[in-house]
């Protein structure tokens, strides 16, 4: 696999936390960008996912940075 190629790193309903997770990963240097959200859907069918995605070499430490971020039950 080519290390500069997107791969999705987290998928989410909230385009907000998506927003939040996107300048965390920035924070950490890793790039990230969002794919997905509201695009001007039909009413009553729900709202389609939020992705991050992430270069493929980064995705293993994107992965653990929102693992260990994720909030506790």
């Amino acid at each position: 696999m080519d290390p500069d190629e997107p791969v999705e790193v987290y998928s989410t309903l909230d385009a907000s936390e998506a927003e939040i997770l996107r300048i965390a990963l920035h924070d950490e240097g890793i790039k990230c960008e969002i794919v997905g959200g509201f695009q001007g859907g039909f009413a009553g069918l729900g709202m389609p996912p939020v992705k991050l995605f992430v270069r493929a070499a980064d995705h293993d430490r994107a992965r653990s940075y929102l693992e260990s971020h994720e909030p506790r039950s």
